[in-house]
């Protein structure tokens, strides 16, 4: 099983359905986080539901502890990619990390230098109205510098009405997560970039007349 990670101080649904959409065409998926605004995606309030072939598991208080019994259910799934959103927890085998953050001079009140040293499988990105060139940033990383548009509000809402997962047609985002994620699916930036813009497939309504 492949876990990823998106974790920092940022609204992250932005980065999270896309991502899981393109997820559950690549394999089966299932999401972890500690963010109850989640709930909107499936029926019910339970702390576990279902969006088309996700399984999505709410843990407010997300740690290796907590975690624990949720990892060894998603691995007796046979799930293939595990993605997990969360302000501050990853766990340490984690494949890559997109921290994504509103402020521009901190990620998760570290400074950018200090988050570097701890780790090379990250991507760092952050969103704002209107995005400030960040001057410090460490020689030979980047830092992906996003904007919040008139679109994204709409996509966020629609995809929680109906419950179902789109594809953002946005062409930062995309290459952010295309940039973070590409590779952890073994596939190449083209490739990636595809599966972030197909939109599901039919077989869905299919299984359902069977």
């Amino acid at each position: 099983m492949i876990k990823l990670a998106i974790t920092g101080k940022a609204e992250k649904r932005i980065l999270a359905y896309p991502l899981l959409k393109a997820s559950s065409i690549a394999g089966k998926t299932a999401f972890l986080t500690d963010d109850g605004a989640y709930k909107r995606l499936y029926k019910g309030s339970g702390v576990k539901g279902m969006l088309e072939n996700i399984t999505i598991y709410i843990c407010p208080e997300l740690n290796d502890k907590t975690a624990a019994p949720i990892l060894k259910e998603v691995l007796e799934e046979d799930v293939e990619y595990l993605i997990i959103a969360s302000d501050s927890y990853y766990p340490a085998d984690v494949k890559h990390i997109l921290m994504f953050c509103e402020q521009n001079s901190t990620f998760m009140g570290n400074y950018i230098e200090d988050v570097v040293d701890e780790r090379d499988d990250i991507t760092l990105a952050t969103i704002s109205v209107v995005p400030e060139k960040i001057s410090l940033v460490p020689k030979g990383f980047k830092i992906h510098q996003l904007q919040w548009k008139a679109q994204h509000l709409p996509y966020l809402c629609l995809t929680e009405e109906q419950q179902e997962l789109q594809p953002l047609k946005e062409k930062q985002i995309n290459q952010l997560l295309t940039t973070a994620f590409a590779e952890s699916y073994r596939m190449k930036p083209g490739e990636f970039q595809q599966l972030l813009k197909r939109k599901r497939y039919s077989y869905t309504k299919k299984d359902e007349r069977r």
